[in-house]
């Protein structure tokens, strides 16, 4: 399956609970910043900086469709990431972009970081003449196990397990 067939793993139910849970987690009771950014329709570009896998599409869309904004990729997804391109584009009320960005850009982070060490550990292995599966475990952050699980699925690895069961 390619990487961008993956996203179809997803249950829809469980990214929105997900993504719900994030958001209340991180966003302040009252948010006085949209006093400053207000609600005017604005836009954010995602850079890539570093080399890597971009993984996390999935779960960036979703944060900010129910942020009532809309993503636009430039990439697509489990692409290798060169220092400096352009990958995303958001755009929605300003104040809306500010609640959802560190929440959206910590999970992308994460699982695009994963993505990469599984890709990198993929081709060591085929480099040094491996041709079995290279496997994460179940030992995941308690919250991420869908997030993690599925960065390395987009980095080409396998998933040991799905659940502690």
């Amino acid at each position: 399956m390619d990487a961008e067939g993956l996203a179809l793993l997803l249950p829809p139910v469980t990214l929105a609970a997900l993504v719900d849970s994030w958001l209340r987690e991180d966003c302040p009771g009252l948010n006085y910043a949209a006093l400053v950014s207000g609600a005017g329709p604005s836009q954010a570009v995602l850079w890539a900086k570093s080399p890597g896998v971009l993984a996390g599409q999935p779960f960036f869309d979703a944060i900010f469709t129910q942020l009532n904004c809309q993503v636009s990729w430039f990439l697509p997804e489990g692409s290798k990431l060169v220092p400096v391109a352009r990958v995303a584009e958001v755009r929605g009320p300003a104040h809306h972009l500010l609640l959802g960005e560190r929440v959206a850009l910590n999970t992308l982070a994460r699982c695009s970081g994963i993505a990469s060490a599984a890709a990198a550990a993929v081709e060591a292995a085929r480099g040094a003449g491996w041709t079995g599966h290279v496997a994460g475990t179940r030992k995941t952050t308690p919250g991420f196990r869908l997030v993690e699980k599925y960065g390395l699925l987009v980095g080409g690895a396998a998933s040991h397990r799905y659940d502690l069961g």
